[in-house]
């Protein structure tokens, strides 16, 4: 297993009415005020890029995850922040508290649950999802949330030489909408063989907040 470690800055927004503020519209401000750094706007929902910059709610306030050498800019960045735009008004900012962390994956049993939606199921596969009895949903679920956690590591360039085992122990769908568009969103909690970062996310849309996954202790 690749051992090295993993650098990750947590950047949390405390100000009033953050209520109106989503981490889409905070992804906005923040592409338009760094528009030279490409990470800040990041497009693709291509399974071959990561986001390395994420906006999401922790804890019931806004942040920005910065991973790898993008911790270290949203380390130096976001310190300078005192206010945040919306379209409609300026909303100053009370405090930011920036938390650097270091993460290495390790074959270790975890528990894990979803603080936002998982978008895990495109159009097609919800079609098939659906048509399946609840003791298919399960392992059909399971499967697709191996391949996300290989593609978190993928984008992180770390490569384990043991078999990622999960196991879903509560799962139920929401429907949400992301691009415009109805989805099916999963609230699950699984275990997990092998230690994750917490708060980063997997599936589609993570650059906007959605598969954020927390530790059960």
């Amino acid at each position: 297993m690749d051992n090295k470690r993993i650098k990750i800055c947590y950047a949390v927004l405390d100000f009033d009415s953050d209520y109106k503020v989503t981490p889409v519209k905070l992804r906005g401000f923040l592409a338009h005020l760094f528009a030279n750094i490409s990470e800040f706007h990041h497009h693709s929902d291509s399974a071959y890029h990561y986001p390395l910059i994420q906006y999401k709610r922790i804890e019931k306030k806004l942040a920005v995850v910065g991973i790898k050498e993008f911790a270290d800019i949203i380390f130096q960045n976001m310190s300078r922040l005192d206010h945040i735009t919306t379209e409609t008004e300026k909303i100053p900012l009370n405090n930011i508290e920036i938390k650097s962390s270091s993460f290495e994956v390790e074959q270790v049993p975890q528990k894990y649950k979803f603080i936002s939606p998982w978008l895990a199921l495109n159009e097609k596969n919800y079609a098939k999802f659906k048509e399946l009895t609840n003791n298919e949903k399960r392992p059909f679920l399971e499967k697709i949330l191996v391949g996300n956690i290989l593609s978190l590591l993928k984008g992180l360039d770390i490569f384990v030489d043991h078999k990622i085992i999960v196991s879903i122990t509560k799962f139920n769908s929401v429907r949400i909408t992301a691009h415009q568009n109805s989805f099916a969103g999963i609230y699950a909690e699984f275990e997990c063989n092998t230690l994750l970062p917490e708060y980063l996310g997997l599936g589609k849309s993570v650059t906007k907040g959605l598969g954020v996954i927390k530790k059960i202790s």
